[in-house]
């Protein structure tokens, strides 16, 4: 997903990319709270049933359940963050607290396009000093489209 604003403070522009979540939060919530209740009902029959060794067991499954849906949602909080102002093209890749940035001379930065090919996605970076930074990592080639012509237009 490509998001772009204009800051008029300065003419800054700004441009967001994030990754499509496989679900958004509140989604996760409503299914880890369904399948809970799933595993409630199977282990309400269960002791009826006089089965209470199989208990413990879904009771770590859901726990599994959450800790793995937990990690995905965190995993999805990544996101590129690209300014250009007058003079900088400053580039943020962010993780939660995590957070790699560089800002390069805007007349001294190179900005290259390498179309899809039948064995390899589409690729976009800047250049500067031999250095490249790629962008748009985890997005489909048809977003990087989108990207390079949005950048093309700053």
């Amino acid at each position: 997903m490509i998001e772009k604003k204009l800051k008029n403070s300065k003419e800054i522009s700004s441009i967001i990319i994030r990754p499509n979540p496989a679900m958004p939060w509140n989604i996760i919530k409503r299914v880890y709270l369904i399948f809970g209740l799933f595993i409630l009902m199977i282990a309400i029959a269960l002791s009826y049933v006089n089965l209470y060794l199989a208990i413990p067991f879904y009771g770590i499954e859901f726990l599994i359940l959450g800790y793995a849906l937990y990690i995905t949602a965190l995993k999805s909080t990544f996101y590129e963050e690209i300014l250009v102002d007058e003079y900088n093209i400053r580039v943020r890749f962010v993780m939660r607290k995590n957070v790699k940035e560089y800002i390069l001379v805007k007349d001294w930065t190179n900005f290259q396009y390498e179309p899809p090919t039948n064995l390899k996605h589409s690729t976009l970076f800047f250049i500067q000093n031999n250095k490249k930074i790629l962008l748009g990592q985890r997005v489909t080639d048809k977003e990087r489209e989108v990207l390079k012509n949005l950048i093309k237009k700053i």
